[in-house]
């Protein structure tokens, strides 16, 4: 499992459980979880690490961006949908 900033994370439970995210920052045992429309840049999901599913998908230059505080949620919303229309395909094979 890949729990950095920069991953991907699945919500496994609450009222979000199924919903796709960005990691933005990780503390002790809470994560800060954006997805570029409903939890945006400016307000990050706090969830706890255990209620979410992490990804082994890693974008660098992502992460990059994310600690330069240069990304937008624009490119959230890309990096997800990709990354979803990715994971679907290798279940389609």
């Amino acid at each position: 499992m890949n729990g950095k900033v920069g991953g991907y994370a699945i919500s496994a439970a609450g009222h979000d459980a199924g919903r796709w995210y960005v990691i933005i920052d990780i503390e002790q045992e809470y994560i800060y979880l954006v997805d570029g429309k409903i939890r945006t840049i400016d307000r990050p999901k706090k969830k706890k690490l255990k209620h979410v599913n992490l990804l082994n998908n890693f974008d660098s230059e992502l992460a990059l961006k994310i600690k330069d505080k240069k990304v937008t949620n624009e490119e959230i919303k890309r990096t997800i949908k990709q990354m979803q229309d990715r994971n679907s395909s290798k279940e389609v094979e």
